[in-house]
């Protein structure tokens, strides 16, 4: 064991160094740097659809919110193995005119989800997204458009679906996926 007594100022200064490496390395060594992340998909059991209808044609009924939301992103397409092909990304200004082309092919009105109504499909157990995979299968887990509440009312917001949290504070003009509600 060296002396500290004994040792030059350099010396000690390499010394001391040399152990306060070894005490960092020795505590970053006990740290776990992986992220637990609760995914839906591990949490909620397969075909627990909660408390969602299941109405057909991709679509489901919530009776707390009494909304029927369709169950892709929109341009995907719903299908027994879940929403295939990629939701479209649009600026918030061309959001309306899609919905509107929808509403003609379909003969149903269509509209953009307030954050609220998307806050309200959060599965608070879980992450990655935070949404019930049986419902709304193979969800990408990206910011989302929705439309302003309160202060932000009929203004461009988004929620993220990773833990589904809102934001209100973003360009319009920046290309999300986005879900749709029937207008009522």
């Amino acid at each position: 064991m060296t002396n500290m007594c004994t040792l030059t100022g350099r010396q000690r200064d390499q010394y001391l160094g040399w152990i306060s490496t070894l005490v960092v390395a020795v505590m970053l060594a006990g740290c776990d740097f992986s992220r637990v992340t609760v995914s839906c998909t591990e949490h909620i059991e397969a075909g627990d659809m909660g408390r969602f209808e299941d109405r057909g044609n991709g679509i489901v009924f919530d009776p707390q919110t009494q909304l029927e939301w369709y169950r892709c992103a929109v341009g995907q397409r719903y299908t027994e193995r879940g929403c295939v092909g990629v939701p479209e990304r649009l600026a918030w200004s061309e959001v309306d005119a899609y919905l509107d082309e929808i509403a003609e092919k379909s003969g149903d009105s269509w509209r953009v989800p307030t954050g609220g109504e998307f806050l309200a499909l959060a599965q608070d157990q879980c992450i990655n997204p935070s949404l019930n995979p049986n419902v709304f299968p193979n969800s990408l887990i990206d910011n989302h458009w929705v439309m302003g509440e309160g202060v932000y009312a009929g203004e461009p917001c988004m929620v993220y679906t990773y833990r589904v949290t809102r934001s209100c504070r973003l360009f319009s003009e920046d290309l999300r996926p986005f879900f749709m509600v029937k207008a009522s």
